[in-house]
C-alpha cells in the first residue's frame, strides 16, 4: 500500500529543486498535430510567468519556520486535534513499526478505519481521480479528456504545481475539480503538526496563485491517514478523500514492474461485476508516468461506458468545491460548471495563500470493509457555459498564451 523508494525517487526525478521564488520555464513548441485547447470556461488570473509566492524546495518536506507558516498556524483553532503520536516511516516509504499504531488512532492505511472520508460515490457513479500531476505527461491525459468533455479531480502536487503551471492553470481554467495532495507527497501520520499544515497550505497557495480559487479537497499520499491528521484537515476546512478502487498503475515501470495487461485486466475484472454492485466506486489512477496516462487513456472509454463518470464534487452533489462560492463546477443534478462574477461569498483571509480556516468537530469512527484502495471522481456529461463578458475574454486570451501542448 506505501510507494516504494523507487517511486519516491522517481517522483523526485520529475520536478527539479525551485528556489523560493519561482520561475516557469518557457512551454516547448507544441507539435502542429497537438490538438487545441478549448478556452477556458474559468476564468484565470493573470500570469507572468514568474510565480511571485515564496515557495519551499520542491520535493523537500515544507519548512515551519517562514511567517508564512507561523501565520497560517496562528490563524488555525487546533484545540480539538488528536494528539496521537507522528509515525516513523522507513525509507523505503513503511511504517517502522505498523503494530505499534493505537487502533484507536483509526489509521486507514493499517486498519481501514474511516472517520468523515469520502471512499465509494453513489450507485452507478464512477469517480474519476488523477493523483501526483500536474507532469509533462498531464498534456496527453489533458487533450483525452477533452476530447469528450469529460472532467475529473485532479489532486495536485504542490512541488508539481510551481514545475509545471502552464498545465496546472490548463486544467483549472477547463473545470477540473482540483484538490491538494501535499507540497511533498510525504506520508502524512509521519509529519508533525507544523509540517502538515505547511505542506498543505503552500500547495494551496500555489493553486490560489496560478488558478485563482481555494481548494478545500485532500487527498493524502499513499491514503496515509489518522484522526491526528483528520483533525489538522478539518480545521483548515478540508474534506479528506480515499478510494475504494485501486488500479496500481502507480506500480508499472519506472515506479515498479506491474504490466499495462495488469493494470487493464484490473478494470476489465471490475467492468465485468459492475451489475452486481451495491455502490459507486472512487478510483486511484495517477498521472505520473508516461504508463500511467496511456493507461488512463485505454480504459476510460470502457468505463464510461459502464459508469456515470465524474469528478469526486460532482458525485457528492458539491457545486461549490472552493473557497469561492462564486465559482460554479458540475455536478449530477445539474449545476453547470461556470463563474458568477458578480458574486463572492469565500470568507478569504488577506494571508499570501488566500485561505480561511474553519473548524469543524469530530464524528465517530467507522471500519471500511474490504477497501485496499483509493477514488475520487471525474465529471461525465458536464454542460460547458462560456461567461460573456469582455473581461473572460481578455483572460482567456492570457490564459491560452500561458498554456503547453503535448
Amino acid at each position: 500500500m506505501y510507494l516504494k523508494l523507487s517511486v519516491i525517487a522517481a517522483l523526485a526525478a520529475i520536478a527539479t529543486a525551485a528556489p523560493s521564488t519561482t520561475t516557469a520555464t518557457g512551454a516547448p513548441a507544441a507539435p502542429s498535430s497537438a490538438p487545441s485547447v478549448p478556452a477556458p470556461l474559468i476564468p484565470l488570473p493573470p500570469f507572468s510567468g514568474t510565480l511571485v509566492g515564496a515557495y519551499p524546495p520542491q520535493d523537500k518536506i515544507a519548512p515551519t519556520d517562514t511567517p508564512l507558516v507561523k501565520q497560517w498556524l496562528q490563524e488555525l483553532n487546533l484545540t480539538a486535534v488528536a494528539t496521537w503520536p507522528v509515525v516513523p516511516f522507513t525509507a523505503s516509504g513503511a511504517p517502522q513499526n505498523p503494530k505499534a499504531i493505537p487502533a484507536a488512532s483509526c489509521d486507514w492505511t493499517e486498519t481501514g478505519c474511516i472517520n468523515k472520508d469520502m471512499t465509494t460515490c453513489p450507485l452507478g457513479v464512477w469517480g474519476l481521480t488523477y493523483d501526483d500531476g500536474p507532469t509533462v505527461y498531464s498534456g496527453k491525459l489533458y487533450d483525452f479528456l477533452d476530447t469528450t468533455d469529460q472532467k475529473a479531480t485532479l489532486f495536485y502536487i504542490g512541488s508539481n504545481i510551481v514545475q509545471n503551471p502552464a498545465l496546472a492553470r490548463r486544467a483549472c481554467g477547463a473545470g477540473h475539480h482540483i484538490a491538494v495532495h501535499t507540497w511533498s507527497h510525504n506520508p502524512s501520520t509521519s509529519l508533525t503538526n507544523e509540517q502538515f499544515v505547511a505542506e498543505v497550505k503552500y500547495t494551496e497557495m500555489a493553486i490560489k496563485e496560478l488558478c485563482g480559487f481555494t481548494p478545500r479537497y485532500f487527498r493524502p499520499p499513499y491514503g496515509d491517514i489518522d484522526d491526528r491528521i483528520r483533525g489538522l484537515l478539518w480545521a483548515m476546512g478540508y474534506t479528506n478523500v480515499i478510494w475504494d478502487y485501486d488500479t496500481n498503475d502507480w506500480m508499472m515501470a519506472p515506479g515498479g514492474t506491474r504490466t499495462m495487461a495488469q493494470v487493464d485486466a484490473a478494470f476489465a475484472q471490475w467492468i465485468a461485476a459492475a451489475p452486481a454492485d451495491k455502490t459507486g466506486h472512487m478510483v486511484l489512477e495517477h498521472e505520473l508516468y508516461q504508463n500511467t496516462v496511456d493507461a488512463a487513456i485505454a480504459n476510460l472509454p470502457k468505463v464510461q461506458a459502464t459508469w456515470k463518470t465524474m469528478p469526486v464534487s460532482a458525485c457528492m452533489n458539491d457545486a461549490h468545491p472552493y473557497l469561492e462560492k462564486n465559482i460554479t463546477l458540475a455536478t449530477m443534478n445539474g449545476a453547470k460548471t461556470g463563474v458568477d462574477n458578480g458574486t463572492n461569498n469565500s470568507t478569504t483571509s488577506t494571508a499570501a495563500s488566500g485561505a480561511g480556516s474553519s473548524a469543524t468537530g469530530s464524528a465517530g469512527s467507522s471500519t471500511a470493509s474490504g477497501t485496499t484502495s483509493h477514488s475520487t471522481t471525474g465529471s461525465g456529461a458536464v454542460a460547458n457555459v462560456a461567461v460573456p463578458s469582455v473581461a473572460l475574454l481578455a483572460v482567456a486570451a492570457v490564459a491560452l498564451g500561458q498554456m503547453m501542448l503535448f
